[in-house]
This record gives C-alpha cells, sequence and structure tokens, in this order.
C-alpha cells in the first residue's frame, strides 16, 4: 500500500468515528415516549421542562410551564441549567436535544436528564399555540 491510500483509510476512520461521536446519545440519558413524558409531567415542581429549540419557534409553539434555553447557548455554556431538578429535554424532532443533553452531560456528570424522544413531534396532543393565547 502506498502512502495516499493509508492517508485516506485514516481519514476514512476518523470521519466515520466524528460522525458516530455526533449521533450516539449522551451517557444516562433517559429516553421519554409519549406516555413517559405525560407521567413525568404530573410531577411538575420536580422537573425543569427545557425547550432547546430557538426562540422563534419557542414562541411559535411550546409546551406550557417550558423554559427556552435554546441549543447554541446551551452549547457556548452561556446559559443556567437548573441543578435541583430532573431536567427533561425536547425540540421539534428530538436531535438537538440529544445534542443538548451531551453539552450539559460534560458539566454535570451526575444531573438526572432525559428528552423527549421524537421531540414534539411525537406526542398526538400538540403543545400549547402562541395564537390559542391571544
Amino acid at each position: 500500500m502506498d502512502t495516499i491510500t493509508i492517508l485516506q483509510i485514516g481519514l476514512g476512520i476518523i470521519f466515520i468515528i466524528l460522525v458516530y461521536d455526533s449521533f450516539r446519545p449522551a451517557k444516562n440519558l433517559e429516553q421519554l415516549s409519549e406516555a413517559d413524558f405525560k407521567e413525568k409531567m404530573k410531577k411538575p415542581n420536580e422537573i425543569a421542562l427545557i425547550d432547546v429549540r430557538n426562540p422563534y419557534e419557542f414562541e411559535t409553539n411550546h409546551i406550557k410551564g417550558a423554559v427556552n434555553l435554546p441549543l447554541s447557548k446551551i452549547k457556548r455554556n452561556k446559559v443556567e441549567i437548573p441543578t435541583n431538578k430532573d431536567i427533561i429535554l425536547y425540540c421539534q424532532t428530538g436531535i438537538r436535544s440529544k445534542q443538548a443533553a451531551k453539552a450539559i452531560r460534560r458539566r454535570h456528570k451526575d444531573l438526572p436528564l432525559s428528552h423527549l424522544k421524537g421531540g414534539l413531534y411525537s406526542l398526538k396532543t400538540q403543545a400549547t399555540s402562541a395564537q390559542k393565547k391571544k
């Protein structure tokens, strides 16, 4: 094998590792089904519900009682994460909430973290719409 082939194989392996790392879930991240999510929501004093979408998405549609802490700010450590409650993260599809969980897990190793699997799309009953409030 020549040097270029070895370099190409090495770069391919690095690429695969990076892709895998970006899609694997955070350690000890509980994945909540719709039923599990609704059960946890029955005890609002014990949880902090965090919407990790952008502010304009949050204003359009969100779950009542949620706080908007965008993923971009979580990744840059620009927001304060409540550490006295169990954290439930959600977004539109569940992808950003998993990314947020990984960023939070780097700073808070033992914080109880869960996310709504499938995001808002997984809920049969839609979240609170801003237009309905007006």
